[in-house]
């Protein structure tokens, strides 16, 4: 007759079992280890517990054990393996409606964020009202910015011996420009260029350059007409 022998089997402990051994080994309760990993009392007992539906997410679920371990001083990457498979095995026993699991808590996920429609749409309201605010803030400066008015003819406190004078400068566009109270009109580059009556003796040549909000730049000119000179124009008319 054969005879049997037996044997013992024993069981190998889960990571779970594992860390709470560590953690005991270190005369550390599991509410200090919540305390000082910050992580919930709650979670570090369903890690020990080896009770995954209990855990947020695989993401999370990791996280927790790899600041665990680091914390009991153990090797995080051999824990994180034991967890992958055990988890593997959980994700095919558990019911369909579990089978999210694996999933990232959606409202924390930081790149689906990224992409939310909602997002998206405020982002370009933002956009758009940086776009509006600085060309309004432009055509404000525009309209209270007075218009650019340069005199390049004549020079101011000039003497002269006729009673004609070439006055010439240069305009901002979309501006009206008078000179002692009569429009005269520039080129599409903004430059004018007119002659000009003057009387003998002292003259004050007024350029006005206005916009069409009302905004004026004036220049003020004055040339001294010879009176000989006058005097003379005046006899040779008569």
């Amino acid at each position: 007759m054969v005879g049997f022998s037996t044997k013992k089997i024993s069981n190998v402990p889960s990571f779970g079992e594992r860390l709470k051994e560590a953690r005991e080994q270190l005369g550390i309760t599991l509410s200090e280890a919540a305390h000082s990993t910050n992580i919930s009392f709650k979670y570090l007992g369903a890690i020990e517990a080896g009770d995954l539906a209990k855990l947020p997410g695989e993401v999370y679920a990791k996280s927790f054990i790899r600041v665990y371990t680091r914390f009991l001083g153990l090797n995080a990457a051999d824990y994180l393996s034991a967890y992958s498979s055990q988890q593997k095995i959980y994700s095919k026993t558990v019911m369909t409606s579990d089978k999210d699991f694996k999933k990232p808590v959606e409202r924390i996920s930081t790149a689906k964020l990224l992409v939310t429609p909602r997002l998206i749409r405020m982002a370009l309201i933002i956009l758009l009202v940086i776009a509006c605010l600085g060309y309004l803030g432009i055509k404000i400066k525009a309209i209270l910015t007075p218009p650019v008015l340069i005199v390049d003819q004549p020079s101011d406190n000039i003497v002269i011996n006729n009673k004609f004078i070439e006055v010439s400068g240069q305009i901002e566009k979309e501006t009206t420009l008078e000179i002692n109270g009569q429009q005269v009109l520039a080129n599409q580059a903004g430059h004018f260029d007119e002659t000009i009556d003057l009387q003998a003796g002292a003259n004050i040549i007024e350029f006005k350059a206005e916009k069409r909000h009302g905004q004026q730049t004036k220049i003020y000119r004055q040339v001294v007409v010879n009176e000989a000179e006058g005097n003379n124009n005046s006899t040779t008319n008569n």
